[in-house]
């Protein structure tokens, strides 16, 4: 929370709201409930804080003001390390599958796999050669699409979401598999 709020509300002079945690609030108070018609964007992403409050109030903001409805990454699983192996814990998708399935709409992904921030770094610092850029990563649904949505080529390492059993029902395969990063030095 405060991260953000140094990076976009210092840096940039945006106003934001919703970080921590919130209230429940009943139906009265929902009733009395004003949005602020200056709200143009809800950001829904990965919230430990997530709760039916927060829920309403991004409900009400995307249909009630037509905010734009924007995720950073549509990650359905995150990964962490269990003994010798993983967990598959729920990404950022369980937030937003609710509040999707409410508002009638998908959002607007901003993150992998979409390629918004791919187009950014090349404006920025100008074209990027597809051939001699890689793409990294553990999700065949975000990283790997990404770097074909890009262009670009994809290294996918099995120690995270994917695993090799999963490789052979990809509908597209990844120009590398590896094992782990370290398969990258081979």
């Amino acid at each position: 929370s405060s991260g953000i709020n140094a990076e976009y509300g210092d840096d940039y002079g945006i106003s934001h709201f919703g970080l921590g945690p919130q209230p429940f609030r009943n139906t009265v108070e929902w009733g009395e409930f004003e949005v602020d018609p200056s709200v143009k964007y809800v950001v829904v992403s990965l919230d430990p804080d997530f709760n039916h409050s927060k829920l309403t109030e991004a409900y009400l903001y995307i249909t009630e003001n037509n905010a734009e409805y924007i995720v950073p990454d549509v990650d359905m699983f995150y990964s962490c390390k269990r003994g010798d192996g993983t967990r598959k814990i729920p990404g950022t998708h369980s937030v937003q599958a609710g509040l999707s399935a409410m508002v009638e709409k998908a959002p607007t992904p901003i993150g992998k796999p979409s390629r918004f921030i791919f187009d950014m770094i090349q404006e920025e610092y100008g074209p990027l050669d597809g051939g001699r850029t890689l793409m990294i990563g553990d999700s065949y649904e975000t990283d790997m699409k990404f770097g074909f949505n890009c262009g670009i080529a994809t290294a996918l390492v099995l120690s995270g979401n994917a695993k090799k059993e999963d490789v052979e029902g990809f509908e597209r395969q990844p120009d590398f598999v590896m094992d782990d990063i370290s398969g990258i030095l081979d």
